[in-house]
């Protein structure tokens, strides 16, 4: 889908290269996607954008066993977020899964047609919540996009990261501003680079 003018056109499935594109649809269909609807997965826009830095907030929501295993791809250790995110995937579902499973949170009749449905709220039986598993593959999907792009960087920052001494979950609650001397060399060790990657997917 484009963009409006100004913006960076949305990740793709077809934007990426053959070898990506492979390893996400296998990750989709691992994850329990219909096969039949791959053609669906359309992240859509990006959080933020400054220039031609792109910045994803991710909230609670997006940390569980579902994002963990859309972590394990050949490029993830080229993600400068790679490994901390891959602990609070494992470490903060709890936070997740109290975060409501109420609304599109848990299900929406988007997620459940691309995973073929959903469990009861709040029971991670076989197939868990459709919603967590599109947000974590979407989420997989941006990240393969910033690594072969030739035109933009990605930023990710976390609800969960400490800036400055401040948890960005508790500032965004209380309404605190990050310092911009913090916060700066954070974003710089948290993005991925337009140039230099030692390789692509």
């Amino acid at each position: 889908m484009e963009a409006k003018e100004g913006l960076v056109p949305w990740a793709t499935i077809e934007a990426l290269p053959a070898t990506a594109a492979d390893t996400l649809l296998v990750i989709f269909r691992e994850l329990g996607g219909v096969p039949a609807h791959h053609a669906a997965l359309a992240p859509g826009g990006w959080d933020m954008q400054a220039d031609q830095v792109l910045i994803e907030f991710d909230e609670d929501l997006h940390f569980n066993r579902y994002r963990a295993f859309s972590l394990a791809t050949p490029w993830s250790a080229e993600l400068p977020w790679s490994a901390t995110y891959r602990a609070y995937s494992t470490g903060m579902e709890g936070m997740c899964l109290n975060a409501g499973g109420h609304g599109g949170k848990w299900a929406n009749s988007s997620s459940d047609r691309l995973f073929g449905g959903s469990d009861e709220k709040e029971v991670l039986g076989p197939l868990g919540p459709s919603r967590w598993k599109q947000r974590a593959l979407y989420d997989a999907i941006n990240d393969a996009y910033a690594l072969c792009s030739t035109q933009v960087s990605l930023a990710r920052v976390s609800i969960h990261d400490q800036i400055g001494g401040l948890n960005v979950n508790q500032a965004t609650k209380k309404d605190l501003l990050l310092e911009p001397e913090a916060l700066r060399p954070f974003l710089l060790a948290r993005t991925v680079p337009v140039e230099g990657l030692s390789t692509s997917p």
